[in-house]
């Protein structure tokens, strides 16, 4: 979905995985508080401005990335490996391809 095309184009700064949850967690709870709010005191702009908070949030900035260290990309590139890959790349047995995975999860999702 769109979180992996992200992740595919390089600008996740967390893993896929943390990127989904990060979005359902914020759909839902619009969709509970617009539940929840008398019809005259919905918001009609809070989901769209919640989606680009929560985009914000774990997305680059394509323009700034430029400017950092390659060690401040890590997370974003290990990212965009993983999306790319196959499950198994090609000369790796699967118990490699997973350790591979793993590896490449740990390193999208460390703190800064």
């Amino acid at each position: 979905g769109m979180v992996r095309r992200i992740a595919e184009a390089g600008r996740l700064r967390v893993g896929v995985e943390r990127a989904a949850r990060m979005v359902r967690a914020a759909s839902s709870g619009v969709v509970l508080t617009l539940i929840a709010a008398e019809r005259e005191d919905r918001d009609p702009a809070l989901s769209d401005e919640t989606r680009e908070a929560i985009l914000a949030a774990f997305t680059t900035d394509a323009a700034l990335e430029t400017g950092q260290s390659g060690h401040d990309q890590i997370p974003s590139r290990a990212v965009a490996l993983k999306a790319v890959l196959p499950e198994t790349p090609a000369g790796f047995m699967p118990s490699e391809g997973a350790l591979l995975s793993d590896w490449l999860d740990r390193l999208a999702d460390r703190p800064g």
